[in-house]
């Protein structure tokens, strides 16, 4: 049977899917910020999705991307998420990178900003980054469901395409042979 008319609302359907899953975390608010959690969007770019043989895949490439999904339980609160921090904290580089793009900067005790560059400024940095670090792995990360928010909102409006473009493929494949003559519907 071909289906060439459900193979079109599918791919459309996995283009939804992932457009609305790029909006949920480009949108990620907690309180009065309203860009809590997205710095460099790599994440959010990284989004894609495979069809075949009738079937969607979503995912992203990066290794990251299921800690931000199911969320990761702290060694002192349980997120109910398949990750735990163990014995292990996340590595400093990237908060130190996460750090430097969302502007944050310690001060030293007057009050000043500390310099990113100099003896001291590096290594409070590193220090303040160290506390982020443990701060995370005693607290955990919550997730955010970025394909299940997407595929809640998404799902109801294709329901009656699918079905339609499924009935219409099915129609156009069928045949009735009676005798010599043979009769398809258009």
């Amino acid at each position: 049977m071909k289906t060439d008319d459900f193979d079109k609302v599918l791919k459309d359907f996995a283009e939804e899917v992932n457009l609305a899953a790029k909006r949920t975390l480009g949108s990620r608010k907690i309180g009065k910020n309203r860009s809590y959690g997205v710095a460099s969007r790599s994440l959010q770019k990284s989004l894609e999705y495979k069809i075949g043989d009738g079937k969607v895949e979503f995912g992203s490439p990066l290794p990251y991307a299921a800690f931000i999904h199911w969320g990761v339980n702290g060694t002192r609160r349980n997120r109910n998420a398949p990750f735990s921090f163990g014995s292990k904290q996340p590595p400093l580089e990237p908060i130190m990178d996460w750090m430097k793009v969302k502007g944050v900067r310690p001060r030293d005790k007057d009050g000043k900003f500390i310099k990113r560059i100099g003896p001291r400024g590096g290594d409070r940095l590193k220090s303040a980054a160290f506390m982020i670090a443990r701060s995370i792995k005693r607290n955990g990360i919550h997730g955010l469901k970025y394909y299940s928010v997407a595929l809640e909102s998404i799902v109801p409006q294709f329901t009656d395409k699918m079905g339609d473009a499924l009935v219409k493929d099915l129609l156009s494949s069928l045949s009735f042979k009676t005798g010599n003559i043979t009769v398809k519907l258009k």
